[in-house]
């Protein structure tokens, strides 16, 4: 079993680069670009400031971006066609495979967000890759084991996937200050909301808040937890 996982994760890189990673440069690419080119076409220098300021601009919705088209499918396309009678014809755990892929999703994923701020450093201002990187990574980690849980119980998890984070974002500007049952649902819901907070922490401060960290991070493992054991416990086809 230990075997055909590691056969598989050959597999699971390739199909990443040909099905996700190009796709993920070149969206990547045109957003930065939509930024970046208008300020470079009026011939503005870019100073350190202004730097930093483009690739906050470019980095909050980079991220987004590419983590939900990075996990989009990230286990029911394999149902929706068909491929688990293919997948799953030599004796592997289901768990195991998926939490394989996943691992590598992010890894590629991490890859090509560097790539892009290198590329940033070069077509715009010379940037320090650590702090958006990890802001990167913090957007996948935490969208990351909702996606899971979601991908492993429906067809159509992105659509899913986006609908809970635009239903967050709006309950929590309606009732911030809200009490009672509100705060119950507001406390249930994924706190995906704290993140884009969390980026100008980073880039400016190079800190992040502890309490923001481990919600999104803590409520995110037990998402892929439970997508784990859904699928240990659910019939695949």
């Amino acid at each position: 079993m230990r075997s055909n996982l590691a056969r598989y994760s050959i597999w699971q890189i390739r199909d990443f680069v040909r099905d996700r990673g190009l796709a993920l440069l070149l969206v990547g690419f045109l957003i930065g670009f939509t930024v970046v080119g208008p300020v470079k076409a009026m011939g503005r220098p870019i100073d350190a400031q202004m730097g930093k300021t483009l690739l906050n601009a470019v980095v909050s919705q980079v991220a987004f971006i590419l983590a939900l088209i990075a996990l989009n499918g990230i286990i029911s396309t394999d149902r929706k066609h068909g491929y688990y009678r293919f997948l799953f014809s030599k004796p592997i755990s289901i768990p195991s495979y998926y939490a394989q892929r996943f691992v590598v999703y992010f890894v590629g994923f991490v890859a090509c967000c560097a790539l892009l701020i290198g590329a940033f450093a070069i077509f715009a201002h010379p940037v320090s890759p650590l702090a958006p990187l990890a802001f990167c990574a913090l957007v996948f980690l935490s969208f990351g084991g909702i996606s899971f849980l979601i991908s492993s119980l429906f067809r159509s998890d992105w659509l899913i996937l986006v609908a809970v984070f635009l239903v967050s974002v709006i309950l929590n500007s309606l009732w911030q200050d809200r009490e009672g049952w509100r705060r119950m649902v507001l406390a249930i819901l994924p706190p995906l909301t704290r993140l884009p907070g969390t980026l100008t922490d980073m880039v400016n401060t190079g800190s992040v808040n502890t309490k923001d960290l481990l919600w999104l991070l803590g409520y995110s493992a037990i998402c892929f937890a439970a997508g784990l054991f859904v699928l240990r416990r659910r019939p695949f086809a």
